[in-house]
């Protein structure tokens, strides 16, 4: 259960001056929150709009919380008059803040779907705390017994089906489906071979750039060499999956899928042996926070379908995989070596590169996008699950982010690059997948 039920309190008490007493209680006994809430440091408003007839009576816009490194100093009636004096003032009607209270949603997905308003602040600075909003959330007084629906769907398995006939030689393939014109277009242009770019003026120019300059952009490259390579190794049992169900289209284009990740692979690694000449442990640049992601999360999420390959393990490897993996962190450091390689007219071949990948990327994330609609046409009650997941997922991609620029201290990083630039931008791609599946109303 999410939060602290109260037997003897009703309904209609809530957002009452006791209510918000208690929640200040609570908040401050909370451990979680004292963990999770230390770097928030700043005044919050949750504001209703509507203004219910309590706050009426108040002559109240919402609640005041004044929140200091995990405890909570003051909690009251919100007036306009606080406004100016808080950093984030989020703004929703009455039953969205209850939901969020009884539920645990996490607001900044709220704000992504125009359910929530901020009408103070920074989303990204939002989503970078989600632990600490959504386990202040859970120390609000709550009339609800809701439980997380993530586990609700664990083992509802598919069952693989038997070769009892084949597509070829029974209904023929259907040429028009959405996987097999993504295969006609991998045909066309996925044919690239990264042995045929020319890196010769890209070995000139790396010579020429400073050691901050080398140190960035061997960062990102260290970063995408290894991401390329988990990818590659941790997509067959989603191929795995298509092919036991039957879906012959999917299996085709998934094929060109795997070939394309080994070309990333392959590209990479050339490009640092010829380009980036001398002994260089590209490992230093995997931080904690990356390793959870591509060491674990990713191969972990993507193997359990060898055992699980029911409708929401999919989601979630997808989810992982393609929405954050490719559609969010990959789509972000494609525009900073945008900014860092074309805007300074430097290493060519790098810049081929990256434009060739991401235009098959923009082939995987289609997919992704067609097979999450498919799961989820077939499967509406997994529209919550999935959700919570791409809610947790997103953090993991903030921090992934920040721990990038802890390696820089607080010296100026090469190039311009800026970390809210990057955060902006990330979650910006984000924000498109969520809206490409609707998710988002």
């Amino acid at each position: 259960m999410w939060f602290n039920k109260k037997e003897t309190e009703k309904k209609n008490n809530y957002f009452s001056e006791e209510w918000i007493s208690e929640w200040k209680k609570s908040i401050n006994k909370s451990d979680d929150y004292k963990k999770k809430g230390k770097g928030w440091n700043a005044p919050l408003i949750i504001k209703f709009d509507p203004v219910p007839e309590i706050f009426k009576e108040n002559d109240a816009i919402g609640i005041y919380l004044n929140l200091k490194y995990g405890s909570c100093e003051e909690a009251r009636y919100a007036k306009n008059e606080d406004i100016p004096k808080c950093d984030i003032v989020l703004t929703a009607d009455e039953k969205t803040w209850v939901q969020l209270m009884e539920k645990g949603q996490d607001p900044t997905m709220l704000i992504m779907k125009n359910r929530l308003k901020m009408e103070k602040g920074s989303l990204v600075l939002l989503s970078t705390q989600k632990k600490a909003a959504e386990s202040l959330l859970k120390t609000a007084p709550s009339y609800s017994d809701t439980h997380s629906s993530s586990a609700l769907f664990e083992n509802d398995k598919i069952k693989p089906r038997s070769h009892d006939k084949f597509a070829t030689t029974s209904r023929g393939l259907n040429r028009d489906s959405f996987p097999m014109q993504l295969f006609q277009k991998a045909k066309v242009y996925g044919t690239w071979n990264p042995t045929d770019i020319d890196l010769s003026k890209d070995k000139n120019d790396w010579e020429k750039l400073d050691e901050g300059q080398k140190k960035i952009i061997t960062h990102l490259s260290g970063l995408f060499m290894a991401g390329e390579e988990a990818v590659t190794l941790d997509l067959l049992p989603l191929i795995g999956v298509i092919a036991k169900e039957g879906r012959i289209e999917e299996e085709i284009y998934l094929t060109s899928f795997l070939w394309e990740e080994a070309k990333h692979t392959e590209f990479f690694a050339r490009y640092t042996e010829e380009v980036m000449i001398g002994p260089t442990n590209f490992e230093e640049f995997h931080g904690p926070l990356y390793k959870v992601l591509f060491y674990e999360k990713l191969p972990r999420t993507l193997s359990r379908l060898e055992t699980d390959p029911s409708p929401l393990a999919q989601l979630k490897a997808s989810a992982t995989y393609n929405i954050i993996v490719e559609g969010t962190l990959a789509e972000t450091g494609y525009e900073a070596y945008h900014k860092m390689l074309k805007e300074n007219d430097i290493m060519p071949g790098m810049q081929e590169g990256i434009t060739k990948l991401k235009q098959d990327e923009s082939r995987h994330i289609a997919y992704a996008l067609y097979l999450i609609e498919r799961l989820l046409k077939e499967n509406k009650k997994l529209v919550e699950p999935l959700e919570k997941e791409l809610e947790d997922l997103l953090y993991d991609a903030t921090n992934i982010i920040q721990e990038i620029f802890s390696f820089y201290d607080d010296e100026q990083v090469p190039f311009g690059l800026e970390k809210e630039w990057f955060l902006n931008h990330a979650v910006k791609q984000f924000q498109k997948r969520l809206h490409a599946l609707g998710l988002d109303r």
